[in-house]
Order: structure tokens, then sequence, then C-alpha cells
């Protein structure tokens, strides 16, 4: 074969893993879930909110935290720390205003891991005597009940949390990131549901002492800690399970800047991962090849939107090559096609998840109904984000922002 029908070969290859995980996708958020299972409510829980500059707003949810641990009844209590992982007068000044225990952490950083890492330190044994360690980020609020709400199966180590935006997002790329949660909220009950892994959202995460110290304690290698943390804990046999309530509140960003920041952070941490975590990947693979599949499709073949976009130009490049080319070669027509016919319903099936997602959830408030000028919103933040992490790649993948 020449060159061209190998390179022709290669895509129709690359698009196949795509197109495979939207059908997997919207076979999932097409089935009915089944009704929630029963659990018991924790009887002592641990809430710990690493916050970096977040001011003010940190003092917000430790506020929201002491009402619910006043409210959840005799049967769960819950003790608060707050991490300022570096100086933040303003938090420190409230906090010791309203009585809220704090650590510091100096020099800050230089990623959340690092942080968790940092309490896991500093607590000690004293980790033990939680039943639960939850970690919420600073820019999250509590509805009230939630501790009220939240029980546990037997046997759970981790878990993750729904999250919702608070309040209505506006128009743009937080419109998108709306729906994405709602989508990732149901994926990860679908999932759960099927005994496949479900991904470490970085919000309103729930862990056993052992599994807080094997996954976020130990995520350190990059700057999606997250992500780091899920493979470290599959790798390790502590599955994650997706709790249907309580729902936790994500504060919107104040400006697209910042959207495009934190975003910069998780491109070049999952490039990193891609590497440093592959070993755990494959160990994944030995237990269960589909859930490594569905698991490494949700880690890297995202920014969703990016894929979206380059499987749309897939699409029109093959149906343009099939003009020029329907001579030159059995196999090169064949891949072409193939090609063609891959991206084309990787698009569909895309398409048909986000329809029944909507006929599950409606179009409530908190998840409007988006536009194509919020996607194009969105594709603008995320392609500043993709030129901020390949400025300084080397700092973004070494858990080292940029100042």
């Amino acid at each position: 074969m020449d060159i061209p029908t190998v390179l022709c070969g290669l895509l129709a290859a690359v698009a196949a893993l795509p197109a495979l995980d939207a059908y997997l996708r919207l076979r999932r958020l097409g089935r009915p879930l089944a009704p929630a299972r029963g659990g018991e409510k924790p009887n002592r829980l641990l809430v710990l909110v690493p916050s970096r500059g977040e001011g003010t707003r940190v003092a917000d949810l430790a506020a929201d935290v002491r009402r619910e641990a006043t409210t959840a009844g005799a049967a769960t209590t819950a003790d608060l720390r707050v991490l300022l992982d570096g100086p933040d007068p303003e938090a420190a000044a409230r906090l010791e205003s309203e009585g809220v225990l704090y650590l510091s952490k100096n020099p800050p950083g230089p990623a959340k891991g690092h942080a968790l890492a940092f309490l896991a330190q500093r607590l000690g044994s004293e980790l033990d005597a939680f039943d639960f360690v939850l970690v919420f980020d600073a820019d999250m609020r509590l509805p009230r009940g939630f501790f009220a709400d939240l029980a546990i199966s037997p046997g759970t180590e981790v878990f993750q949390l729904p999250v919702r935006p608070a309040g209505v997002p506006g128009s743009g790329a937080p419109r998108v990131e709306a729906l994405s949660l709602a989508q990732a909220a149901r994926d990860d009950l679908a999932r759960d549901a099927e005994g496949l892994p479900v991904r470490l959202r970085g919000k309103a995460m729930g862990f056993s002492p052992r599994a807080f110290r094997f996954g976020p304690a130990a995520a350190t290698r990059t700057t999606a800690e997250d992500s780091e943390a899920t493979l470290l804990l599959f790798a390790s046999g502590i599955r994650v399970r997706a709790l249907e309530a309580p729902v936790a509140f994500d504060e919107p960003v104040s400006s697209t800047r910042a959207m495009s920041g934190s975003r910069a952070r998780w491109l070049g941490g999952h490039l990193k991962l891609l590497f440093t975590g592959f070993v755990d990947l494959l160990k994944i693979a030995v237990k269960s090849p589909k859930g490594a599949f569905v698991l490494a499709c949700d880690l890297w073949l995202r920014p969703r939107l990016f894929v979206l976009v380059a499987l749309a130009f897939l699409a029109i490049g093959a149906d343009i090559a099939l003009l020029f080319f329907s001579s030159k070669g059995a196999w090169r027509v064949l891949f072409l096609l193939v090609l063609s016919l891959e991206a084309k319903l990787a698009l569909v099936f895309e398409g048909l998840s986000v329809v029944a997602l909507r006929r599950h959830i409606g179009t409530p408030p908190e998840t409007p109904a988006v536009t194509l000028s919020d996607l194009f919103s969105s594709l603008a933040m995320w392609a500043r984000a993709a030129g901020r992490a390949l400025v300084v790649p080397s700092r973004w993948h070494r858990a080292r922002p940029p100042a």
C-alpha cells in the first residue's frame, strides 16, 4: 500500500474510537435508570475544602457545611477543615471571625493533589476516626438537607455526587458546561449500574480513609489530579460509585478567562497522564477491557466539542477525497468510505445522546437550551485554553501552573 492509503486506514481506525464511545454512551443514556439503591447514613464525616486564592467565598461554603452539620440529625456528624493553599488574607480573616478551623500551606501548590497530600499527612491517624472524607472545591455551595439526604450503599469506598450549576448559567460556555454536568451525572449512574468505571469529577467526592490515601492524597504527578486519582483507585481494585443524591451546586466562574485557565491546567495534566497513567490503565484493562475503553475515552477524548469538530472536518474531507481518488485503488476508497461513515455516525450518536438526555431531564432553568452561539463560545474558550497550555507546556504538565 502507498502512504496515502495507509494514512486513510489509520484515520479510519482512529475515528472508530469516538464512534464506538458515542454509541455506547447513547445506549446508556437511552435506557431508563433503575430505582435508587438503599443506603446507610454515615455516622461521622470529615469535610475537606482546599482553597487557593478564593477569598471570602470559601467561607460561604464553610457556612453551608456548618449549617448542614447542625441540621442533619443525630445520625450524622460532620467535622470541617479548610486548607488555605497559600496566602489568602481575606479568607483567613473571615474564617477566623466565624470560628472555622483552617490549615495553611506555604508555599502553595503546585496542584490540588499536593494540597490533599498535605492534608492527609497533617491529619495522620485522625482520618481513621471518620467513616468518609468528603472533598469540595471552594466555589461550591450545598443545598439545605444535604447531609440528611446522603445515604451510601454498604461496601462503597468512593463515591461521586452529582453536581449542577448554582442558579441559571449565563449564555456561552457556561451553558455548555451546564449541559455537560447534566450528562455526566446521568451517565455516571448508568455506568455504575453496568459495572463500568465512574470518573471522579473533582467536585463533591467522598472517600473512605483508606481510599483517600490511595487516591486523592497520592495524585501528585499531574495537574489532572482527579483523573489521576481515578486511575490509581481502579488500578488498586477500589471502585468509584455514583450516587443519585444529594446534589451539590457549582458556582460559575466570573469570566471566560478564568474558565480557560483552569482548563489549560486540565489539558496539560491529561497530556502527561496519558504517559504516567498508562500502566494503571493496563491494569484496569486486564480486569475489564470494556471498562478500560470507556474510562480512557472519558479521560482523553475530550474536550468532546473539539473531537466533534475534528470528526466533522474528517467527514467532509473524506467525502471530498472520494471525488478525487475514486479510481486510485480499492483499499483507499474503502478506507475513505469507512472514515466518512464512522465520523458521521459519531456525530449522529452524539446528537441522539443529547436528545435522550433531554427526554429524561427536560429543560430545567439550571440546564437551559444550548444554541450554536453557545457552542462557538465554548469552542473559543477551549481554543484559548489549548493555546495557554501550549505556551509553557512543561510547567502545566509538571503540576506547576504559571502564575
